[in-house]
């Protein structure tokens, strides 16, 4: 497919992200370069290889590492597990979302934060006759949602994002002040699962459970969430079973993730 001439919009846009990658592409053979051997590289003036790369270190791309010199930054690092987690993430939670679907009957989806939001990558639709239609559905807001609050409760990251975005009430019971959406994550805590009733679309609820990898100081952090999502009436109907049969699904593909990314080291 052929770029857009240098007289179409966004032309210019579109060229630096383009130089970006490339200088990018430079570290994968070299561990440190300086903007005259980039520039030399990419083919492009060593004026413009030096922008590049201050604004590639800037955002943690790259590291400056004196004399003018640079290489690969940590936040590379961070977006390469999340590739990685996610990656086996999804493969190896379809048996265990199969397994919590036949246990209670209902619609398991599998959500992973996105910024203020929950991205669901997979679903598999309830024995019951449940099927979402809207497109909506793939991507919610987190205060609103089981899977948001189940995550958000275990990840500081996404709990700060959440908080930063502010509440849009969906629902008469949705929760909309900081004080009432902390106290459910605290509750999140102490009982090892979030739900959301009837917080985003009156008639359907949920309940979640996070999916917890070590965090590397000695705690655990939340990456995602096996949620239950049904008509209100069936999934409060299945308090007392739901719920611990999806905290036990969410251990199980932790461990499962777990075993996984250390067999990658």
């Amino acid at each position: 497919m052929a770029g857009p001439s240098a007289d179409e919009p966004g032309a210019g846009e579109i060229r630096s992200v383009r130089t970006a990658l490339a200088v990018l592409e430079c570290f994968l053979s070299s561990p440190e370069l300086g903007a005259t051997e980039v520039a030399g590289r990419v083919g492009v003036a060593k004026s413009t290889a030096h922008r590049v790369l201050v604004t590639l270190a800037a955002s943690g791309l790259l590291d400056r590492s004196g004399g003018g010199r640079y290489r690969l930054g940590i936040r590379l690092y961070d977006f390469g597990q999340l590739s990685i987690e996610r990656l086996y993430l999804r493969e190896l939670a379809v048996p265990v979302m199969a397994d919590l679907r036949d246990q209670v009957g209902e619609t398991v989806q599998l959500g992973i934060p996105s910024g203020a939001e929950v991205l669901y990558v997979d679903r598999l639709e309830g024995t019951n006759g449940l099927r979402f239609h809207s497109g909506s559905y793939r991507r919610v807001p987190s205060h609103s949602s089981s899977s948001g609050k189940a995550i958000a409760a275990f990840n500081p990251t996404v709990r700060q994002a959440v908080l930063d975005a502010g509440f849009v009430a969906h629902t008469a019971r949705t929760p909309t002040n900081h004080r009432s959406y902390l106290q459910a994550l605290e509750q999140v805590r102490v009982r090892g699962y979030a739900e959301s009733i009837e917080e985003f679309e009156v008639g359907l609820s949920s309940i979640a459970a996070p999916v917890l990898l070590p965090d590397g100081q000695g705690g655990m952090q939340a990456v995602a969430a096996l949620s239950v999502a049904g008509p209100t009436a069936r999934i409060t109907g299945r308090a007392t079973t739901a719920p611990a049969r999806a905290i036990e699904a969410g251990k199980h593909l932790g461990r499962s993730l777990e075993q996984a990314l250390r067999s990658t080291l």
